[in-house]
C-alpha cells in the first residue's frame, strides 16, 4: 500500500512538474513574440525617425553648404526687416506728430520737453529690436547645432537595436530548442511513469483485496469492541452517579457547615454584644448606687451622731448623778463603819438594800462607760470621713462581696464564652481543610471524568484500529475505574 501510495504522489507530482514547464514554455514563447513585435515596431519607428531626421540633416548639410549664401540672404532680410521697420517707424512718427500737434495744441506748455523725450525713446526702442532679432538668429543657429546632434544620437540607437534585435532572435531559437529537448525528455519519463503506474495498479488490485479482508474481520472486531465498550460505558455512568450523588451530598454538608459557622459566628457576635452592654450597665449602676448608698448612709450617720450626742449629754447627767451618789454611799458606809459594834440583825437587814442599790448604779455606770466606748470607737471608724454603724458596715460588706462574686461569674462567663469560640474556630478550620480537601477530591474527580471521556471518544471514533490500541484504551478504562474508586474510599475515610 505504501508503495502504491508513493508511486502515485510521484506520477502527480511528474504530471504537475509537465504542466508547469509546458505552461513555462509557453508564457515564455509567447512573450518572446510579443517582444519581438515590440522591437519591430519600434525598429521601424526609429526607421522611420531616423529617415526624417536624415532628412533635416541633409537640408541642414545643405543649409551649411550654403552658409556664405544664406548670411547674405539673412543680412538682405535684416536690411528689409529694418527698412519696414523705419518705415513704421515712420508712419508711427508722423502719426505721432500728429498727436503731439493736437496735443500742443491742447497743451503748448508741455510740448517740447516731450518730444524731446519722445526722441529718446524711440532711438532706444530701436537699438532694442536690433539686439532682439540678432538673439534670435544665434538661437537658431544653436538649434540647428542640436538638431544634428541628437539625429547623430539616433542613429547610432538605431544600429544598436539591430544589434539586439538580432542577438533577441538567436536567444529565442536557442530557448526554443532547448524546450523542445526537455518537452521530450518529460514525455518519455511520463511514458515510463505510465508504464510503472499500470504495474502498480496491478498489484494494487491483489493488495485491495487482500485489504478488504483484513476491513471485514476488522469490522467484527470493531462490533465486539464496540460492545465491551458500552458495557463499560455504562458502569462508568454508574460510577458517574454515585460520584454525583457524593458530591451533591459534600455539598449539602458544606452548605450545612457554613450555616452552622454562620450561625456560631452570630453568637459570638451577640454574646459578646450582651457581655459588653451588661458590663456597662454594671458599671452604671455600681456608680449610681455607690453614689445614693453614699448619701444615704451620710444622712443615717448624721442622725447617729445626732442621737450618740442626745445620749453622751444624758450619760455625763447621770454619770454626775452617780458620782453624787457615790459620794453620799461613801460617807454613809464610813458612818456605818463606825457604828459597826452597835449594829444588830435588824441593822444589817436595813443596810443590805441600801448596798444592793449602790452595787446596782455601779453597774449601771460601767455599762454606760461600756457604752461611751463603744460610740467613740464608732466615732474613730469613718468612710472617706464619715462615721460607719455597724449596720451600714455590714450592708456594705455584703454588697462588695455580691459584686465580687458576680465579677467572678461575669469572668467565668466570658472565659466560658472565649473557651467556646475557640472551640468553634478549631470546627471551623477543622471544616475549612474537609472543604479543601474535597475540592481537592472534585477537582481531580474532575479530571478523572475528563480523561474517561476523552478515552471513550477515543475508543468510539477509532473503531477502525487494531486490537493492540483496544487493549490498551481498556486498560486504561479500568486504571481509571481504579483511580476513581481508591479516591472515593480515601475521600470516605477522611471524612
Amino acid at each position: 500500500m505504501d508503495i502504491i501510495s508513493g508511486l502515485k504522489a510521484k506520477y502527480k507530482q511528474i504530471r504537475v512538474d509537465l504542466r508547469t514547464v509546458l505552461t513555462y514554455f509557453h508564457d515564455s514563447f509567447t512573450a518572446h513574440l510579443i517582444f519581438l513585435a515590440l522591437k519591430c515596431t519600434r525598429v521601424a519607428r526609429c526607421d522611420s525617425g531616423w529617415n526624417g531626421k536624415r532628412e533635416r540633416d541633409d537640408l541642414c548639410d545643405l543649409k551649411a553648404e550654403s552658409s556664405p549664401t544664406m548670411d547674405n540672404e539673412i543680412t538682405a532680410k535684416e536690411r528689409g526687416v529694418l527698412e519696414e521697420n523705419n518705415e513704421k517707424e515712420e508712419m508711427d512718427r508722423e502719426r505721432a506728430q500728429e498727436e503731439e500737434g493736437e496735443e500742443k495744441k491742447l497743451k503748448e506748455e508741455e510740448g517740447e520737453g516731450e518730444e524731446k523725450r519722445r526722441k529718446e525713446q524711440e532711438l532706444l526702442t530701436e537699438e532694442q529690436e536690433l539686439e532682439e532679432l540678432r538673439a534670435q538668429v544665434v538661437q537658431l543657429l544653436l538649434e540647428l547645432e542640436d538638431a544634428r546632434e541628437t539625429s547623430s544620437k539616433h542613429q547610432e540607437s538605431f544600429h544598436e537595436l539591430q544589434g539586439l534585435l538580432e542577438e533577441e532572435r538567436l536567444a529565442s531559437a536557442h530557448q526554443a530548442e532547448a524546450f523542445t529537448r526537455q518537452i521530450q525528455n518529460l514525455q518519455a519519463q511520463l511514458r515510463s511513469v505510465q508504464e510503472e503506474m499500470d504495474s502498480l495498479e496491478e498489484e494494487k488490485e491483489s493488495e485491495l483485496a487482500e485489504a478488504q479482508e483484513e476491513l471485514r474481520t476488522a469490522q467484527e472486531e470493531v462490533i465486539l469492541l464496540q460492545q465491551a465498550a458500552e458495557e463499560a460505558a455504562a458502569e462508568r455512568e454508574n460510577d458517574i452517579a454515585s460520584l454525583q450523588e457524593e458530591l451533591c451530598r459534600r455539598r449539602a454538608e458544606l452548605q450545612r457547615l457554613s450555616e452552622e459557622t454562620q450561625e456560631y459566628e452570630l453568637e459570638i457576635t451577640t454574646l459578646r454584644a450582651e457581655i459588653s452592654m451588661k458590663s456597662q450597665r454594671r458599671e452604671a449602676e455600681r456608680r449610681e448606687g455607690d453614689v445614693d448608698l453614699l448619701k444615704e448612709e451620710g444622712r443615717v450617720l448624721r442622725e447617729e451622731c445626732q442621737a450618740l450626742k442626745e445620749d453622751n449629754r444624758r450619760l455625763t447627767e447621770r454619770l454626775q448623778l452617780l458620782q453624787r451618789q457615790r459620794t453620799c454611799s461613801s460617807v454613809y458606809l464610813s458612818l456605818k463603819e463606825e457604828d459597826a459594834g452597835e449594829g444588830t440583825e435588824g441593822k444589817e437587814m436595813e443596810t443590805g438594800p441600801d448596798e444592793v442599790m449602790a452595787e446596782s448604779y455601779m453597774t449601771m455606770a460601767q455599762s454606760e462607760n461600756c457604752r461611751l466606748v463603744d460610740a467613740s470607737i464608732q466615732k474613730n471608724i469613718s468612710f472617706e470621713g464619715k462615721p460607719v454603724t455597724p449596720t451600714s458596715w455590714n450592708g456594705g460588706i455584703g454588697e462588695i462581696f455580691s459584686l465580687r462574686d458576680q465579677l467572678k461569674r461575669a469572668e467565668e462567663k466570658a472565659s466560658q464564652v472565649q473557651r467556646e469560640c475557640d472551640g468553634l474556630k478549631m470546627e471551623l478550620q477543622e471544616l475549612q481543610v474537609l472543604y479543601d480537601c474535597s475540592q481537592r477530591e472534585r477537582a481531580e474527580l474532575a479530571e478523572e471524568l475528563l480523561r474517561c471521556k476523552a478515552e471513550l471518544e477515543k475508543l468510539s471514533g477509532g473503531a477502525q484500529g487494531s486490537e493492540v490500541g483496544w487493549s490498551i484504551l481498556t486498560l486504561t478504562a479500568g486504571t481509571a475505574v481504579l483511580l476513581i474508586t481508591t479516591s472515593l474510599l480515601r475521600g470516605v475515610v477522611r471524612c
